[in-house]
């Protein structure tokens, strides 16, 4: 319950009784005060300890005790005569602190027995001199201060006073005689005070007064002065007191002077948010400021370490250690503690000495600076400068420095890819990277155009490894002060020599192709219009020798001349076409009836359908229109060409468009022998014309038709025919932009 380091090491007596009035703690101070061992004290029982070891205040005690115990409140006491083993009179303060349990009960009584008064001892002999010499003459002329009697009547008559009452400008005479009352030399703001003071006095048990007040001299100047006292009754019940009163005014001067100065440093630091504290050399608080207390709390007459930093002995690099130990004018520490709520915080501490008259350091000024805010600061900047530097070290890209034309600091990156070390490329200079053909001139001039016209440089340039080989990089620059370009820039590298290589390679690549597709428009226009013409040609002669012409061996061969010519053309035809779809990638889109077109598209193939007597059923409950491109009549083409190939003689193509508000799909069944399943996947594709017995094709019909729906954006494919023979190919629309 009590920290027994703290109790023992006490500068004030402290002891401790348990419920049952036993001794349980009696510290150090109390054995040098009272001169006698804990051991003897330790285990006894309150009324035995008293009567023994403190018989001269054992009545007062046991009844501020007993105060104390039955209200379980605090019971204090100042100026208590106190007699140790040599029965010597010790002035010293009692207090009484009750313990109770949980319940609320009466648990143990702490007391604190306040510290030594040595001018209190001193006047004490003085009082006890006073009492044993009375009004001898001899006596008081040898004392330094004024000796009264007074009686305790109103306005306090002065019965005895010695000679030297001449020094304040009265005479013995007509104080003794009742002329001037005691009270009347009082300082008028005093008197109520000092008067009340009695009264309250003379109703206690005690015997032994003392206070300070002002006394005015015969000029009515005021000046400071102690009375110690000791109150003694008459025969007729009546007080008397002997006393003496003690010029203390250059004391008073000087308390109230410290006094002001500590209500300056506490307006002067507070208005500052300053901590202030007075440090003795046992590290104890002898004062502190409002700001201080607000943060620690109540500080004062606890051990520094404690209060401050939850510590049980003297922080480490201590800067009012410093002091005590070396005598140093000033020491300047930051160090970590714990503020009144337990909360980790920072403060700047600076000691300065505390000297006597002689010169001798006798404690410390500790003036303490909150800087948690700037601490957990500099806390999150050091963590994110680390967090960055881990970047920057592991980056992929090459990251430095350069000052005055020499790298400053590198990333492992950059050192990997020049082929130094960081330490070789600390202080280089990067004119020793670029010595290739003065190259070094042209970045430095590329780097300092970028900067100035848009604060980047950037170029693409060559640099030397320092295995000498030559690596293709790309370098970005930034000045650091943009004030200042010239002073220092950041930099990144990246070696782009693989890069570099595949963009060379790509480019070749891409001449080759620019040269084949020139190559391949030349043969796109020899096909279309040097083989076009010939086989024209070929088409009218035969068509001529066909109507001349009565032998119909003569008539086969020359119809089979003419199938191959006529394939012939639409082989051209379609290569011509294919090749102009894949050389555009957009179309102009107008909104069409997607049914009236094909209907022109059958009316076309009106003679090729009544050559295999094959009938057209065209289904729709309407017009679809949808935005569409005149191509789009190919699409139908191409699929109502292929169903006449492929499909038999004497059956009939279904053509349905399925209109659903959004697209608008459009089948086209036939009554053929169908397609594999395996085949489906690439039917579309160019040149991947199926083998059907008997039919004759370029394979590139349904590439068309895949082209020009992608250009649309549509969607197409096949299916088996659900009556069981037979194939459904289909392609969708997207919506009229009507």
């Amino acid at each position: 319950m009590i920290d027994s380091y703290i109790v023992q090491n006490s500068p004030i007596g402290i002891f401790v009784v348990d419920k049952n009035d036993s001794f349980t703690v009696f510290n150090r101070s109390m054995e040098s005060i009272c001169e006698v061992s804990a051991d003897d004290i330790i285990g006894g029982d309150l009324d035995h300890v008293f009567s023994e070891h403190f018989p001269v205040w054992e009545n007062e005690l046991k009844e501020l005790f007993q105060e104390a115990k039955s209200s379980l409140e605090t019971v204090a006491e100042e100026n208590i005569p106190f007699s140790d083993r040599e029965k010597e009179l010790i002035l010293s303060s009692v207090t009484f602190f009750p313990v109770v349990d949980d319940s609320g009960s009466y648990d143990g009584m702490v007391c604190y027995v306040g510290e030594i008064c040595e001018e209190g001892f001193r006047e004490k002999g003085l009082l006890d001199e006073i009492s044993s010499a009375s009004k001898e003459a001899s006596v008081e002329k040898d004392i330094p201060v004024v000796i009264f009697r007074w009686s305790a009547e109103k306005g306090r008559p002065v019965l005895f006073v010695s000679d030297n009452i001449s020094q304040i400008g009265y005479t013995k005479e007509e104080l003794e005689s009742g002329a001037i009352k005691y009270i009347d030399i009082v300082h008028p703001e005093d008197r109520n005070m000092l008067l009340a003071d009695f009264e309250s006095f003379e109703t206690t048990d005690r015997v032994y007064f003392s206070d300070d007040y002002r006394l005015l001299n015969r000029s009515g100047d005021s000046f400071w002065v102690n009375e110690i006292s000791l109150l003694k009754k008459k025969d007729d019940s009546s007080f008397i007191y002997d006393g003496i009163v003690i010029d203390k005014t250059d004391r008073k001067k000087a308390e109230l002077s410290l006094k002001d100065e500590r209500d300056r440093l506490e307006r002067i630091s507070s208005g500052m948010g300053l901590g202030l504290a007075v440090i003795s050399r046992d590290f104890r608080t002898i004062w502190a400021n409002d700001v201080l207390r607000d943060i620690f709390g109540d500080v004062e007459n606890k051990l520094c370490y404690g209060a401050y930093n939850k510590r049980s002995k003297v922080c480490d690099g201590c800067a009012v250690r410093e002091v005590f130990d070396k005598g140093l004018d000033r020491v300047v520490r930051e160090q970590q503690g714990f503020d009144r709520n337990g909360n980790p915080m920072w403060s700047e501490i600076i000691a300065t000495p505390i000297k006597d008259s002689d010169g001798n350091i006798t404690a410390a000024m500790q003036v303490v600076i909150p800087v948690t805010k700037r601490k957990m600061r500099e806390l999150e900047l050091n963590e994110n400068r680390a967090r960055i530097e881990s970047i920057l070290r592991s980056a992929p890209v090459g990251i430095g420095v350069i000052k005055d034309g020499r790298f400053e600091d590198v990333n492992d990156r950059c050192s990997e890819i020049l082929g130094y070390s960081g330490e070789e490329l600390t202080g280089r200079s990067i004119r020793s990277l670029f010595d290739i053909d003065d190259t070094y001139s042209d970045v430095e001039a590329v780097l300092k155009s970028g900067i100035k016209e848009n604060g980047v440089g950037t170029i693409d340039t060559q640099a030397k490894r320092k295995d000498g080989r030559i690596i293709d990089v790309e370098i970005s620059a930034t000045p650091i002060y943009p004030e200042n370009p010239s002073k220092a820039i950041s930099f990144t590298v990246m070696d782009v020599t693989e890069s570099k290589k595949n963009e060379r390679e790509l480019k070749k690549h891409t001449q080759e192709l620019e040269q084949l597709n020139r190559l391949k428009d030349l043969f796109s226009d020899i096909i279309r219009h040097d083989l076009l013409n010939p086989a024209g040609t070929i088409k009218g002669y035969t068509e001529i020798l066909e109507e001349m012409e009565d032998d119909e061996n003569k008539l086969h061969i020359l119809k089979m001349i003419q199938d191959s010519n006529k394939r012939l053309i639409e082989l051209i035809e379609n290569a011509s076409k294919y090749e102009k779809l894949n050389s555009i990638d957009e179309i102009d889109y107008f909104d069409e009836d997607l049914v009236a077109v094909f209907e022109e598209v059958v009316r076309d193939f009106g003679q090729a359908l009544a050559d295999k007597n094959i009938d057209v059923n065209l289904f729709s409950e309407g017009p679809c229109v949808y935005a569409v491109n005149p191509l789009v009549s190919e699409v139908f083409a191409n699929l109502l060409s292929n169903a006449i190939k492929y499909g038999p003689e004497g059956e009939r193509i279904d053509i349905a468009f399925h209109d659903n508000d959004n697209t608008c799909k459009v089948t086209i069944s036939d009554q053929g022998d169908g397609i594999l399943d395996e085949d489906k996947l690439f039917v579309f594709d160019r040149f991947k014309r199926l083998d059907k017995k008997g039919v004759k094709g370029t394979g590139l019909g349904l590439a068309i038709v895949k082209r020009i729906m992608e250009l649309h954006g549509g969607s197409y494919g096949v299916e088996d025919n659900p009556e069981g023979k037979g194939s459904v190919f289909w392609v969708t629309f997207s919506k009229s932009c009507l």
